[in-house]
């Protein structure tokens, strides 16, 4: 059965605050279970509620959309990783002239963490993204280069019945947007980044991210069977974040906040 679970839908830097307890802390992190075949997607402190099913897999995928450290952070704490006669292999991107293993080592390396990767019970392969399409076993995985101060990728995985698409930290910008709508055209399920207000937005569109009406759209104008908007301000309460997604629904009927440790059919 075709899954994917929100294991941190959180941005900017995790949070623990009882104003959150509805819609959690944890930063960016989504497991996606296609054709029996399981995928993660970004490495948030979502990542250290790894379910008890996936610590079981003797191999793993990883795709990652960029490095910012929100989206990075969990990984040195991984639980997966602190296991012996497991295999992690994790897609990244170049930037700046550094592929992703040179990145990847420079979080794991003194004096910001003291094991390297090669240390680690767990076998770690590295691989760079440098294909547009390309797959996972039974998987179709599409790249599409987002807007996103330091570059972002958005992925489109999409199984033998469903597709999911993960955009965030993505603008939506004019030129963009077209683009984005069609690669996302009728997807099963859009996690898109929906972070601020419209009146947020007057002074914060430049810091690589959307309204959730701006999401909210995209969802609808795709023809998602879904949508969930994630990457939730750190700044936003609850209270707010359910007002949000009663403006979301108005737009995309479709369309919720996603909620740490929430699991979805496809």
């Amino acid at each position: 059965m075709d899954k994917v679970w929100l294991l941190g839908v959180g941005g900017s830097v995790s949070i623990s605050d009882p104003r959150r307890a509805e819609y959690g802390g944890a930063t960016t992190c989504i497991l996606v279970r296609l054709d029996g075949q399981y995928v993660l997607l970004d490495a948030g402190t979502g990542i250290l509620r790894l379910p008890e099913e996936v610590m079981e897999e003797p191999s793993l995928t990883m795709l990652l959309t960029h490095y910012h450290l929100d989206h990075l952070i969990g990984l040195p704490m991984c639980p997966y990783l602190r296991q012996k006669g497991r295999s992690l292999t994790i897609w990244g991107g170049s930037h700046d002239g550094r592929d992703a293993g040179e990145t990847l080592e420079r979080l794991f390396s003194s004096p910001l963490w003291p094991v390297s990767l090669w240390e680690l019970p767990c076998r770690v392969e590295i691989r760079s993204l440098t294909e547009q399409c390309f797959s996972l076993g039974s998987i179709r995985v599409d790249v599409m280069r987002g807007s996103h101060p330091n570059g972002v990728n958005v992925f489109r995985l999409t199984g033998r019945e469903h597709s999911v698409v993960l955009a965030t930290d993505c603008t939506l910008t004019p030129e963009i947007r077209p683009a984005l709508t069609a690669f996302a055209r009728d997807c099963d399920l859009l996690l898109c980044d929906g972070q601020y207000s419209s009146a947020e937005w007057v002074y914060r569109a430049g810091f690589g991210h959307n309204t959730w009406n701006a999401a909210a759209a995209l969802g609808r104008d795709c023809g998602a069977r879904a949508l969930r908007v994630i990457h939730h301000d750190p700044d936003h309460s609850d209270k707010q974040l359910s007002a949000a997604q009663a403006e979301v629904e108005t737009v995309c009927p479709t369309g919720r906040l996603g909620r740490e440790g929430e699991e979805i059919l496809l």
